[in-house]
C-alpha cells in the first residue's frame, strides 16, 4: 500500500482504482492547500528526492508502483522570497557574465560564444523567473515589485535579438556594444526599480 506524507504528517490515502497518477496526487494536495497559500516545493519518492520534478514525465508515473511519497509545501510568502533572490542572483550572474563576454568579443578570444551562451541563457532565465513571481504576486494580491516588470520584458527581447543577429553575422563590435550599452544597463535599471528589498 502506497503511503503519503505532507510536511511529515501520513495523510488518510487510498488509491481506490490504482490508476492515479502522481500529478492527480499532487494536483489534489495542491488545490486542498491553495486556501492555506501552499505550494508542494519538494517531492521525494520511495527516499529520494526528484529534482526538478515538476513538468516531467515522472508526474504520468502511477502511484501504485511506489511505496511512499513524502512532500514538503512552503507558503506563498517563502516560494515568492527564494524566487526574488533567485532572480536578483540571475541579474548578478549574468551581470557578470556580460562583462566578461564584452572583454572577450573585444580581443577577440573564442571564448566569447560561450560566455555569450550563457548571458542568452541568464535573460531567458531571468524574464521567466520575474514573469513566474509577478502572475503569482498578482493572482494573491501580492506586490513583489516596486514597478511592473513587464515593461523591461519587450527591451530585453529587443536587445537579445540585436544581439543574436550581431552573433550569427559574426561581427563581435556589435555584439559587444549591445551587451555593454544597451543589455547591460537595462540589466542594472531592473536591479535598482524592481526590488522591495535586496538579497
Amino acid at each position: 500500500m502506497t503511503e503519503v506524507y505532507l510536511d511529515g504528517v501520513r495523510l488518510e490515502f487510498e488509491d481506490s482504482g490504482s490508476g492515479s497518477t502522481i500529478k492527480e496526487l499532487i494536483d489534489t494536495i495542491e488545490n486542498d492547500l491553495s486556501g492555506l497559500r501552499r505550494f508542494v516545493m519538494e517531492l521525494w519518492i520511495d527516499g529520494e528526492m526528484l529534482q526538478e520534478w515538476r513538468g516531467s514525465r515522472v508526474l504520468n508515473r502511477p502511484l501504485s508502483i511506489y511505496n511512499d511519497f513524502k512532500l514538503k509545501t512552503a507558503s506563498m510568502e517563502e516560494v515568492a522570497l527564494e524566487g526574488l533572490d533567485l532572480v536578483q542572483e540571475y541579474i548578478k550572474v549574468t551581470r557578470d557574465n556580460i562583462d566578461a563576454c564584452v572583454k572577450d568579443l573585444r580581443v577577440g578570444n573564442g571564448r566569447a560564444d560561450a560566455v555569450l551562451s550563457s548571458v542568452f541563457d541568464g535573460f531567458v532565465e531571468i524574464v521567466k523567473t520575474i514573469d513566474a513571481l509577478a502572475r503569482g504576486g498578482e493572482k494573491y494580491r501580492r506586490d513583489l515589485f516596486r514597478e511592473n516588470p513587464a515593461t523591461y520584458f519587450n527591451p530585453v527581447i529587443r536587445g537579445l535579438d540585436e544581439l543574436r543577429e550581431a552573433s550569427e553575422s559574426r561581427d563581435s563590435i556589435t555584439a559587444a556594444d549591445v551587451l555593454e550599452y544597451e543589455l547591460k544597463p537595462l540589466l542594472e535599471e531592473m536591479d535598482s526599480n524592481l526590488f522591495h528589498y535586496y538579497a
